[in-house]
């Protein structure tokens, strides 16, 4: 008789043996361990799937790195520890919670109050392209980031906890501001990546621009103490795979 692999268990992070202890500790002790675990698909204990728009399932296979074409899913081999730490909705998710339960709304602010609901700036999407795990043994996340460019990046910020590739591609035109923002408010990463998006936008967008970026988040003009408003136009072009040079291991879909 055929037995059925054993399904995943989604489990609270961090254990409740380590529930004293500041995630922002965590965090540095994982950064330090960095290289051992970066581009190492070897050791990774969980799987992310990234759809990338306007890319058929049907699409033919080949190698993500092969620069002639533009896969349908971003496959990659990453480390729960790491995503958990530094991502609130991949926590949530690993954690069991469903992304209904993650983003529902809260109570509304009163008149007088600035702040708004995570859930209130996100986009309604179908259930079936919300982010959620699939029946695996191991964890498998289907994860539509909004901007699937700059991903790569930010897993690098996530594992090593420095932004200066992230600088360099903003630099050279790689990925865009707003994408790069998109992915970070849909990831709930943590204030310091925010900090320094804020701090971007002050010393090279907010002198040619006159008007507030329209994903811009409401964190955004709290914590770069930017008083500002700039409209980014978004890119549209196809996603130009440079996963390579990141040195993020991808597999083929």
């Amino acid at each position: 008789m055929m037995v059925s692999p054993k399904s995943f268990t989604p489990r609270p992070f961090p254990l409740p043996a380590l529930a004293d202890i500041p995630l922002e500790y965590i965090a540095q002790q994982l950064h330090d361990l960095a290289p051992l675990y970066w581009n190492r698909p070897e050791t990774a204990d969980c799987t992310i799937v990234v759809p990338i728009n306007g890319h058929s399932r049907s699409s033919s296979r080949h190698r993500a790195t092969d620069p002639s074409h533009v896969a349908s899913h971003l496959t990659l081999q990453l480390h729960t520890d790491y995503l958990c730490t530094k991502s609130s909705l991949l926590r949530g998710l690993f954690g069991g919670y469903s992304y209904l339960d993650l983003v529902k709304p809260e109570p509304k602010p009163s008149a007088s109050s600035s702040s708004t609901s995570r859930a209130s700036r996100c986009l309604p999407m179908p259930s079936s392209l919300q982010p959620h795990l699939l029946p695996s043994s191991r964890p498998v996340l289907f994860l539509p980031v909004p901007d699937p460019r700059s991903i790569h990046l930010l897993i690098h910020w996530i594992y090593f906890g420095k932004s200066d590739l992230i600088e360099t591609c903003l630099k050279e035109g790689v990925v865009d501001w707003e994408g790069v923002t998109r992915n970070v408010e849909y990831l709930g990463l943590t204030t310091d990546i925010k900090v320094f998006l804020g701090r971007w936008y002050d010393n090279w967008l907010l002198p040619n621009t006159h008007e507030r970026p329209v994903c811009c988040p409401q964190w955004f003009s709290d914590d770069s103490d930017v008083d500002s408003d700039s409209e980014l136009e978004g890119d549209d072009s196809e996603v130009d795979e440079r996963s390579p040079e990141y040195g993020l291991a991808e597999e083929e879909v």
